[in-house]
């Protein structure tokens, strides 16, 4: 019996000061894929507060792939020298940050909330090109 409690507490313990996005839903990064039909550079990044620049910017040359961090903003696709329009990358509530809503955990809710978790962004993402 207490070799039992002594597996099932760390894992219990785990389980209750986590996210179900956090847990399951990827974490608070992301992987994304970024595809065109030419080879494009640009950088990928988030909008500022005040929706003037962009901020946290990584560059990349596709075909890439990015890791970004989930937040609470969209992501913003920019060419390095006008080879495209900027293209938007809403954010989107995580599936399974809904397993915290219905299980009434606002603990759970809170750490995703905190770790970015509860949002996502497509995972896939291709640049029209003019």
């Amino acid at each position: 019996m207490i070799k039992k409690l002594i597996i099932a507490l760390p894992l219990v313990s785990a389980m209750m000061f986590s996210g179900c996005a956090t847990l399951f839903g990827g974490g608070g990064k992301q992987t994304i894929s970024i595809k065109s039909d030419k080879a494009l550079s640009g950088t990928i990044g988030y909008l500022s507060d005040d929706n003037k620049t962009i901020i946290n910017k990584q560059a990349f040359s596709t075909p890439a792939t990015v890791t970004v961090i989930r937040e609470n903003k969209d992501l913003i696709i920019e060419s390095n020298n006008g080879e495209f329009k900027p293209v938007t990358v809403k954010k989107q509530t995580n599936p399974w940050f809904w397993g915290d809503v219905i299980a009434t955990s606002l603990l759970s809710t809170t750490v995703d909330a905190i770790t970015g978790a509860m949002w996502k962004y497509d995972e896939n993402v291709t640049i029209p090109t003019k």
